[in-house]
């Protein structure tokens, strides 16, 4: 079963968009070196997994590279990888074995007359075979260190090589020798033909190795840790959460069990409600992904989809207000819980109409999102009338962005604290700003 996502929480959770000109998530991981890496890198970001075995697999096969720190031991020029793709898509490929006396025949004529597409053939025969003695070697080194089984999945068929007609001799060597013209003709019909599909399987490998090391390489710099994603409970739990694009970062912890599976977040503005909720967004992402997270320690059971609604804009071309948006934006996602276990995350509800709206819209809304337990829901508001409403309810949990004063300025610590904060800081903004006296002093 695919993973369900959409364009908005894609965009909210800044996966491949960015805002205020800083890197997005797949900027953070994108050191590969390949441009097929980058692709696939690309590919497993938008393509979150739901299935706990792929899950596992690939986020195993990741933290093995980061242990063990294989990136010296893959070197292969990406040029050569370049031209290997473009050696398998040349065209008049052969379909029948070379006679000696033909590619005999056709080398000499190339040193009298150069074709472009001969030398093609001989530097794509050339790359492919340094290719294959190269996955080769790497993966008996996978195997003497005792690989995840990914890996040794990959392993089964990269060793099998040897057992094949033709590919006990290209493991003997290392170059062609020059003018070996029926040499080239013989192993250019076995990699455009015969051999293709597993030709193309070596270059799969090589992109799929070069994401591991990437995100591997990412995780040690931003100091992610790798979640333990599980099959047979019910929950999340994370230790130290902290949102990836922030220098030094406050972390915070957070947990949802099946009889709490609501966490309503209050506080004033740039209390730090917004960075918190994109931060969760983004490990729960991630998890799923089969990548490390931004956090010191983080279990998941599997999900079927994350939506979330933090940076909603006016839909401009339909003639909605941004109102009306948030409305639509609601239906659609509870349109998605049903039988589903989802991640559901809302940051400010109803910020696109009065104060009497929002308050029973989101009294509304978060009371009717209670009863669905199979799902968990983060949802953030500055209307605290709300959250004391609700306090009643058995599973949700209020927390809030802690604010200290110090000689009556407010001191952001970003910490989620257990409780409902009535802070209000609109004014003191207003006033810090020194708004009014800007106004007062038009026209005078």
């Amino acid at each position: 079963m695919k993973f369900e996502i959409d364009n908005q929480t894609l965009k909210d959770l800044e996966i491949f968009d960015t805002v205020k000109n800083r890197k997005s998530v797949f900027e953070m991981f994108n050191s590969t070196y390949t441009i097929g890496g980058k692709d696939k890198l690309y590919n497993y970001l938008k393509n979150p997994l739901s299935d706990y075995e792929k899950i596992k697999e690939r986020r195993n096969a990741i933290a093995f590279f980061q242990s063990f720190k294989l990136a010296g031991e893959l070197e292969i020029d990406k040029n050569s990888l370049d031209f290997i793709e473009h050696y398998l898509n040349l065209g008049n490929y052969p379909t029948k074995p070379p006679t000696r006396f033909f590619a005999v025949e056709k080398g000499i004529f190339n040193k009298l007359a150069p074709s472009n597409d001969y030398y093609i053939v001989e530097r794509g025969v050339q790359y492919t075979i340094e290719l294959i003695n190269i996955v080769y070697r790497f993966s008996i080194l996978l195997d003497q260190n005792h690989c995840p089984a990914l890996l040794k999945k990959y392993n089964e068929d990269v060793l099998t090589l040897p057992s094949l007609e033709g590919f006990s001799d290209i493991l003997q060597i290392e170059k062609l020798k020059k003018n070996s013209f029926y040499t080239m003709a013989k192993y250019d019909y076995m990699f455009r033909y015969i051999h293709k599909e597993r030709i193309r399987f070596l270059l799969n490998l090589i992109y799929k190795y070069d994401v591991f090391m990437a995100v591997a390489k990412t995780a040690a710099r931003y100091s992610f840790s790798y979640p333990e994603v599980v099959s047979d409970q019910i929950g999340i739990s994370i230790t130290g959460l902290f949102h990836p694009f922030i220098s030094n970062p406050v972390k915070n912890n957070i947990e949802f069990v099946s009889q709490r599976n609501h966490l309503f977040v209050s506080g004033p503005n740039m209390a730090g409600k917004s960075t918190f909720l994109k931060a969760l967004g983004i490990a729960v992402y991630l998890a799923h992904v089969g990548f490390p997270v931004p956090a010191e320690k983080m279990t998941i059971n599997v999900l079927s989809g994350l939506y979330t609604t933090i940076n909603l804009s006016d839909n401009i071309n339909s003639g909605y207000s941004h109102f009306y948006s948030e409305v639509a934006r609601i239906k659609e996602v509870s349109g998605k819980l049903n039988e589903n276990k989802m991640m559901v995350i809302f940051d400010e509800l109803f910020r696109g109409t009065n104060v009497k709206d929002a308050y029973d819209g989101t009294l509304a809304v978060i009371s009717a999102f209670t009863n669905v337990r199979n799902s968990y829901f983060a949802i953030s508001s500055h209307i605290v009338e709300a959250a004391y409403k609700l306090e009643h309810l058995p599973n949700i949990r209020f927390g809030y962005m802690e604010i200290i004063k110090k000689e009556e300025q407010p001191h952001y610590t970003y910490k989620l604290k257990e409780g409902i904060s009535d802070e209000r800081l609109g004014m003191h903004i207003i006033r810090q700003e020194k708004v009014i006296e800007i106004i007062n002093k038009i026209n005078n």
